[in-house]
């Protein structure tokens, strides 16, 4: 079976991989699908509201009445008003506004504000409301308008932002504004007068027309062809069919085909109850009470299958939660949180599977009972009692129950290899993210980086990894250090090791170094993860130091963010607690940080100097403030920037710096380190050059701290114990299972 379930799954993939991936990547539906994911706190607290009320069980309607009074379903119904009964509303603004962002994301310059967006579409979709009774029709503001909703957000949005586009049509106003936002809404100005102008002159022309709103004219025109559509099993898979391609669409297919389930199905269980209670055979096999119990379990597209598919074969924790999540209202047939949560609704990928799921479930449930194999619905029950009992209540019977799991696995294997091949989608989404988060965290420090502050998948996914890493620092669990090895260049002896984060994701893995500390700084939480690998260094420091490993200074990146009052205090109370000698340890300041000159940050560098930590500047020679830095606090070391160490055998330029370096090195008697060595040839220019220090992977790349103490207490023994003079050593390869990023892939920055 799952050989099977995996040859279906590839064939499927060949097929509508390519297709899915192009059609995924279409702005539109990913702003419609980012809108209807921020609904879902609002959609969920609804379902609860909705089950709150509707829970199918007589003693509990008889509790709550009793404890909470006749009135106690008023909060469930306010809740529902504050949610379902908005959806609308929310959607038609949230999607002018993601629209927005996508467009500003496109632009060097040309910025719209995206509330503002949200306020024109706002506007324009009450335009094409009709009102009733003089106020305001409250069905199409809920999820019965949803189709609508969707429809007028995209057009007034790009219909606003095209008409914003054009400059002619901005109001200038020069600065001295009392406001800064002034100027912003002023540019806006014309181009939302005109957009709400166009939409109130289409809803004029509706309403004189037709005498009917736009949303009551789509409502008819989906009610149409069932007007004419006889009885049996050829309408019942029409009505199944229609109510799911509404429900795709986003517009609530309940809702526009109530009166043919109330006025063809609810009557036919009606009847069925009638026969049953007269002894008389069942006259109809598709009723309400049969789509409820063997077809719509779970909700719409027999979400129960759904869920248990993502539970069990989604790829990333937040679709298997999402699952999970959604098994809890679907046992109560409840589905916003699928339908809006993963989003099923306009999510191309899923249509297949939740148009031919109830489809086949039906037909199948129908053979069943016509064939005999179980009991026809008898007893009308409640949408919202749970699954497996309705089965059993409404045939009386329980081969009703059987049929059910049976339908529910069925389900479930037609979902998965859609699922399997959303997993494929969204592991090449998130990697393409990663890759650009990348990009963004290498830049430096003080520049426009930012990556909180992203649009579209990159964003989403810097904010999801800042809640994951706030919460790992605060649990304990994911942060470590890897030590990387400095070989001294004239003994061949390791002078020093440098201290590096790391973060291992519970989902995505070992998380690049750059990312880890962009995120830290652009959040405010290096402070705090900085000072925990300051302590936790002088832990691993102190452990060797009573190992005896003495002449070896532990080097810890900070960044200049951290240079705030009571940091230095914080740094020497951490000393003091490990009884460690400040000369042991050096301080990393990456030159990109760009320090001024007399600055609180550089007063509190000279201030730890003068209390006996060491100092270096990391990234040196490559930026604009290298040697201004060395005038600025005292400096023990320079670390030669990577991208400089990397060309030195093939770049005369690269090795005439090199050289300059090292020569202000020896005059000011500091230590000169060269980063990214990786070979033996580097290694030759580099002493040549005057180098002192050579760290990379040419001798190790980083390792836990048993590991790293290993290869300091082998290679310090093996110098030892050469009889010629002073050679450098060999490569060391690392213990397997050990990682690091100060390699061939020039992501190491692994500060902190």
């Amino acid at each position: 079976m799952i050989r099977k379930l995996c040859d279906i799954s590839r064939k499927i993939e060949e097929v509508l991989l390519p297709w899915a991936d192009h059609v995924s990547s279409s702005p539109t539906l990913a702003a419609i699908r980012s809108a209807l994911v921020v609904t879902l706190p609002l959609m969920f607290l609804g379902s609860l509201a909705e089950l709150l009320n509707s829970f199918p069980l007589p003693s509990y309607q008889a509790f709550m009445a009793a404890h909470f009074g006749p009135d106690w379903p008023l909060l469930g119904n306010i809740l529902k008003d504050g949610t379902f009964s908005v959806m609308s509303l929310i959607m038609v603004f949230s999607l002018a506004h993601h629209l927005t962002l996508q467009f500003n994301g496109a632009q060097a310059v040309l910025r719209a504000n995206p509330v503002i967006a949200g306020l024109v579409a706002f506007a324009s979709f009450f335009c094409l409301l009709q009102p009733e009774d003089g106020a305001l029709p409250l069905r199409w503001l809920g999820v019965a308008g949803l189709f609508v909703a969707i429809l007028v957000g995209i057009l007034s949005t790009r219909l606003f932002l095209f008409l914003f586009s054009f400059r002619k049509l901005h109001l200038h106003l020069p600065g001295g504004a009392s406001d800064i936002a002034i100027p912003q809404a002023f540019n806006a100005l014309v181009p939302g007068m005109l957009t709400v102008v166009v939409f109130a002159a289409c809803g004029t022309l509706m309403l004189s027309e037709t005498g009917m709103s736009l949303h009551e004219a789509v409502y008819r025109l989906l009610r149409w062809p069932f007007d004419s559509i006889g009885e049996g099993l050829g309408r019942g898979m029409m009505y199944i069919l229609s109510l799911h391609g509404l429900w795709f669409a986003g517009v609530h297919g309940s809702n526009v085909l109530d009166p043919i389930t109330h006025d063809i199905y609810g009557a036919a269980i009606l009847a069925n109850e009638a026969a049953a209670a007269a002894g008389m055979p069942l006259p109809y096999v598709m009723t309400k009470t049969f789509m409820d119990t063997f077809v719509f379990m779970g909700g719409a597209g027999t979400g129960i299958s759904l869920a248990l598919a993502l539970a069990f074969w989604g790829k990333t924790q937040a679709s298997r939660r999402i699952g999970l999540i959604a098994l809890v209202p679907g046992v109560f047939n409840i589905n916003e949180v699928l339908l809006f949560g993963l989003p099923i609704v306009l999510n191309p990928l899923m249509l297949i599977p939740f148009l031919v799921t109830p489809l086949l479930l039906s037909a199948i449930s129908y053979v069943s009972v016509v064939t005999g194999l179980v009991p026809g619905t008898s007893v009308e029950t409640q949408w919202t009692t749970p699954i497996l009992l309705n089965g059993y209540l409404s045939t009386g019977s329980l081969r009703g129950t059987l049929l059910q799991i049976v339908n529910i696995g069925i389900g479930m294997f037609v979902y998965v290899p859609f699922v399997l091949l959303a997993n494929k989608i969204r592991v090449k989404q998130i990697r393409s993210a990663f890759r650009r988060l990348l990009e963004l965290s290498c830049a430096p420090a003080g520049s426009s980086r930012h990556i909180l502050d992203h649009d579209g998948d990159v964003g989403s996914l810097a904010r999801s990894l800042l809640v994951d890493l706030e919460y790992d620092y605060k649990h304990g669990r994911g942060l470590y250090l890897e030590f990387q090895p400095q070989i001294a260049s004239a003994t061949g002896r390791v002078k020093g090791v440098e201290a590096l984060l790391r973060w291992n994701h519970v989902s995505y893995g070992s998380i690049p170094a750059p990312i880890t500390i962009a995120l830290a700084e652009d959040s405010g939480l290096i402070g705090a993860i900085g000072l925990w690998v300051f302590d936790t260094a002088c832990a691993v420091r102190r452990d060797w130091l009573d190992r005896g490993i003495e002449d070896l200074t532990m080097s810890v990146n900070v960044s200049a963010l951290q240079l705030r009052r009571g940091f230095p205090q914080k740094l020497l109370e951490s000393l003091h607690a490990h009884g460690l000698p400040p000369s042991l340890v050096s301080l990393e300041v990456t030159e990109s940080a760009a320090l001024g000159a007399d600055t609180p940050e550089s007063r509190i560098l000279t201030h730890l100097y003068e209390s006996g930590l060491l100092l270096a500047i990391d990234d040196f020679g490559m930026g604009h403030s290298s040697l201004k830095y060395l005038k600025q606090f005292p400096v023990s070391a320079v670390k030669i920037d990577g991208a400089i160490s990397r060309e030195v055998v093939t770049n005369p330029i690269c090795q005439d710096i090199v050289a300059s370096i090292t020569r202000l090195c020896r005059a000011r008697r500091m230590t000169s380190v060269a980063e990214f060595v990786e070979d033996d040839a580097q290694i030759a220019v580099l002493r040549r050059l005057g180098c002192d220090v050579f760290q990379g992977y040419r001798y190790s790349r980083p390792l836990l701290a048993g590991d790293c103490l290993r290869f300091i207490l082998e290679t310090n023994s093996r110098v030892a114990s050469a009889e010629a003079g002073p050679q450098p050593v060999g490569p060391h390869t690392a213990p397997a299972g050990t990682e690091g990023s100060d390699g061939p892939d020039g992501t190491r920055r692994g500060e902190a």
